[in-house]
């Protein structure tokens, strides 16, 4: 028996592939999560069979679904199970033999380049235009996909931080984005590390409840007089924001 995979990717289809649909919008006779298989293709979307009817189905609305393996997996489980109840001892030997590894956890600078890298792939399989609006104050990105024809809004997404998270406005751009496409949210970005230190261009708030920017210099941050007991540092501020924090320098410097 053959068994495919399929990985869902945010691009136009061509005539013969499949497509499930993960923002509708239109939805006349299909819904989200239908898949269905495409029949002509046109410059604002595709027609596809989905339910047995034809239909039309914007480029927005959908992702194909691209085969990444094939293979034939003959039933060989009870051949399996017959093998490990002969060789039980040997079997449990190995396993016990086995330490399990953990993958080991992406650092924060990973996850904003992932992030960058996520929505710059998203756009390219676009056929809409995208506009984020990054408000730092409250914390908050919108991810906004227009015609680029009319400029006609098709669909929004959000992402706010919470109250104990480090705002970081790439994170946010691709939470928005793939809110506003109907496409799931890696944990990586919603559950982000946090700041492991205190780094130039990081958004610190005081113990006074100020909120400051630090700087290069002990002296030039000291002068600010930002009422943490001229802590450099920030030791007894928390970091709410690292969006200017140039992280592939003090990546380059540790690796050196």
């Amino acid at each position: 028996m053959a068994n495919v995979n399929y990985r869902e990717v945010k691009r136009g289809a061509n005539v013969g592939e499949r497509i499930k649909i993960v923002n509708p919008q239109l939805a006349i006779g299909y819904g989200k999560g239908d898949e269905g298989s495409v029949t002509e293709t046109r410059t604002s979307g595709v027609f596809a069979q989905i339910n047995g009817r034809r239909c039309g189905v914007w480029h927005e609305e959908y992702v194909v679904l691209e085969p990444v393996a094939s293979t034939n997996t003959p039933d060989i489980s009870d051949a399996f199970t017959q093998f490990i109840r002969d060789n039980a001892d040997v079997v449990r030997a190995i396993l016990g033999d086995v330490t399990k590894t953990e993958p080991a956890a992406l650092t924060r600078a990973a996850v904003i380049e992932k992030a960058r890298a996520d929505v710059a792939e998203l756009e390219r399989g676009m056929y809409s235009r995208v506009e984020f609006h990054v408000n730092r104050d409250k914390r908050v990105v919108t991810a906004v996909i227009k015609r680029r024809s009319s400029g006609t809004v098709r669909a929004r997404g959000i992402a706010k931080a919470a109250p104990d998270d480090v705002f970081h406005a790439e994170i946010g751009k691709a939470i928005a984005l793939r809110r506003a496409l109907g496409l799931a949210v890696p944990s990586e970005y919603t559950d982000a590390p946090k700041p492991t230190e205190k780094l130039a261009n990081m958004l610190i708030r005081c113990v006074s409840g100020e909120t400051r920017k630090l700087t290069d210099s002990p002296a030039d941050f000291n002068l600010r007089n930002c009422a943490m007991l001229h802590s450099w540092n920030g030791r007894n501020g928390t970091v709410i924001d690292d969006t200017d924090v140039d992280y592939s320098v003090i990546t380059e410097g540790a690796a050196a």
